[in-house]
């Protein structure tokens, strides 16, 4: 089981579930979850301890202590402690998290990430990239190795 926190609400959710917020109603896997309360408020935040298949939110932050398979808020900062195998997106908001599978976009925010298989875009932020330890290595030892072949 993992713990989903919901402005400060807190929910046991099955592992990998689905999580939405719509309406200021929660939603796992596709289904109104049972056991909530109409949230009232603009501002939803959300927390998952654990990993999540995916998150959708309207407005608020979402962070997930774990792995995700897709992250979309329209507005707030998303932070994800482990990877993301899918894509990550924020219209208004920073994006935090590890190797991304997919995209990762924000129209206005900034991102730092590790290395992303696909698109990585911030219209008006900036984009830093955590290099893999493959990464390092080629990036020290290639000169070297051009350098021997010149003499060999």
């Amino acid at each position: 089981m993992n713990i989903c926190t919901i402005n400060g609400k807190r929910y046991e959710l099955p592992d990998n579930a689905s999580v939405s917020v719509v309406n200021g109603k929660v939603y796992v896997n596709g289904k109104p979850f049972a056991d909530t309360e109409s949230f009232c408020e603009k501002i939803i935040n959300i927390t998952i301890k654990g990993n999540v298949n995916s998150v959708e939110n309207g407005s608020g932050q979402i962070t997930v202590e774990g792995d995700a398979k897709t992250v979309k808020t329209a507005s707030g900062d998303i932070k994800i402690n482990g990877n993301v195998s899918g894509d990550v997106s924020t219209a208004s908001g920073d994006v935090e998290c590890g190797d991304v599978g997919g995209n990762v976009k924000t129209m206005s925010g900034d991102v730092k990430c590790g290395p992303v298989q696909g698109m990585a875009k911030s219209m008006s932020g900036d984009i830093t990239q955590k290099s893999g330890i493959i990464d390092i290595l080629k990036k020290h030892f290639d000169p070297l190795i051009s350098k021997r072949s010149e003499f060999d």
